[in-house]
């Protein structure tokens, strides 16, 4: 019996659903640290972390951002629904960075407060990796 090749990749935010279509594999983060994923896959439900989602095709590997959310790895079915995904080559590099800048310069006081701002924090420093990686 032969393996599968590819499998049906789904990627959804609030708005609108990004791609549907066939893929060779995935590679994302979840909050707790990397995944990849492969036809075949056994079933899987996660939350997902902040920063890239490396997506292989038959025409080579497309980078996006994404800022957290939940993935779904059913059958021949892998969906990402997240709150937010920006294709790496229309990352703005200098908002990301005037973005970390107000995250550090934001005084926190509260438990709740600190970890927001550590979350801010986090993905803006995720972007602006993204942003300066060689394509």
């Amino acid at each position: 019996m032969a393996l599968p090749t590819e499998f049906q990749f789904v990627l959804v935010t609030p708005e609108k659903t990004l791609l549907n279509e066939p893929v060779i594999s995935l590679r994302f983060p979840l909050f707790d640290g990397q995944i990849g994923i492969l036809p075949g896959r056994a079933p899987l439900v996660g939350r997902l972390g902040y920063g890239e989602l490396t997506v292989t095709d038959g025409n080579g590997d497309r980078s996006f951002f994404i800022d957290g959310g939940f993935v779904q790895v059913k059958g021949a079915v892998v969906s990402i629904l997240t709150d937010r995904s920006i294709p790496a080559d229309e990352i703005n590099l200098s908002e990301s960075e005037e973005g970390l800048t107000a995250s550090l310069n934001l005084s926190a006081t509260t438990d709740s407060e600190l970890a927001d701002r550590d979350v801010q924090q986090q993905r803006s420093r995720r972007l602006i990796a993204l942003a300066k990686k060689p394509r």
